[in-house]
């Protein structure tokens, strides 16, 4: 699957990669995860990087995988909030986030806002 992921991010059409589905966040996967966007960030440092996961940024934002980020879609999907409308993310509840600027600023910057 590595080389998979690596023969794609090759391609100049290819602008980047999303981690989502399970959770990339678990404490089972960040690990793997991290090791795994450190080294898409250092072969391929112009394609960008996405992550969806249930953690919301306040719990998460001191993890080093943070560093690699450049979206992140925090929140868990909550049905009731569901709104197909929505850009990049599937419920109210949940945010799209500039990891870039959030990181700079040191308060939430949304991604397109």
């Amino acid at each position: 699957a590595r080389q998979e992921i690596f023969e794609q991010l090759e391609k100049p059409y290819i602008s980047g990669i999303t981690f989502s589905g399970g959770d990339p966040m678990h404490p089972v996967n960040r690990a793997d995860v991290r090791e795994l966007m450190h080294e898409i960030r250092e072969k391929y440092p112009t394609k960008t990087i996405w992550m969806y996961t249930g953690f919301v940024w306040e719990s998460i934002d001191g993890l080093e995988v943070m560093d690699y980020v450049d979206v992140l879609v925090d929140g868990e999907f909550v049905k009731e909030e569901a709104d197909p409308q929505l850009h990049w993310k599937g419920s109210a509840n949940q945010r799209v986030i500039d990891v870039k600027a959030t990181k700079k600023s040191g308060e939430v910057v949304l991604h397109c806002a």
